[in-house]
């Protein structure tokens, strides 16, 4: 139970106001300016969704005919389906219309992710939202991957190893950074929520049980 990531075909240098809305809903956002490295690294890379601007049209034309995305974003285009299999939409569209399709998308693909709960703790995972007895929590990415993953095991070890993989598609993670994050989670949910366990990992330790 993980956010959703996207990579994005921008050639121009920053995130751009799509790319920072999307991050602030919570998707993890890989860029790639360098088209012609599409096919190699949609395989590679644990995306579920690809969004192009209007100049990375024929990288993903050829993306297209060895392996179609699940889901696609062509912007640059007047709404309607390509033959690609990607939804065109204006370059100029507004990033909370063109994130409510991005959604509708996935829910259609894959399903919407569950929202979790355990006890007074709710988290929704697509939105990248989590909330503590009503009280939102201000979580970055990888602040809230180590949350989802320790909210699906709910009294039970989860080893540093597996931590470490859940943080990995946001950028290299050292081991030794594990505590730095959990120390994070602990100052916005209580220091009794998440138990160290030495020399093996974590656990979540909720007052109620999971719904």
């Amino acid at each position: 139970m993980t956010a959703h990531t996207v990579l994005f075909l921008r050639a121009a240098p920053g995130t751009g106001t799509l790319g920072a809305a999307l991050a602030a809903e919570g998707f993890l956002v890989h860029y790639l300016r360098r088209f012609d490295a599409l096919a190699a690294l949609w395989s590679a890379l644990p995306c579920q969704a690809l969004i192009a601007e209007p100049d990375a049209t024929d990288a993903l034309a050829g993306l297209a005919q060895a392996r179609r995305p699940q889901v696609c974003l062509a912007l640059g285009g007047d709404g309607r389906a390509t033959l690609d299999g990607a939804l065109a939409l204006p370059a100029d569209i507004d990033p909370v219309e063109a994130i409510a399709r991005l959604r509708a998308l996935l829910r259609r693909a894959n399903g919407y992710p569950p929202q979790c709960r355990v006890g007074p703790l709710g988290i929704d995972p697509l939105r990248g939202r989590a909330s503590l007895a009503g009280r939102p929590l201000r979580l970055p990415p990888r602040e809230l991957r180590l949350l989802c993953l320790l909210a699906e095991h709910p009294g039970q070890a989860v080893p540093i190893t597996r931590l470490v993989a859940a943080l990995r598609p946001t950028g290299a993670v050292s081991p030794s950074l594990v505590p730095t994050y959990i120390g994070r989670l602990r100052r916005q949910l209580g220091p009794r929520w998440i138990q160290t366990l030495p020399g093996i990992g974590y656990r979540m330790t909720p007052p109620g049980t999971v719904t």
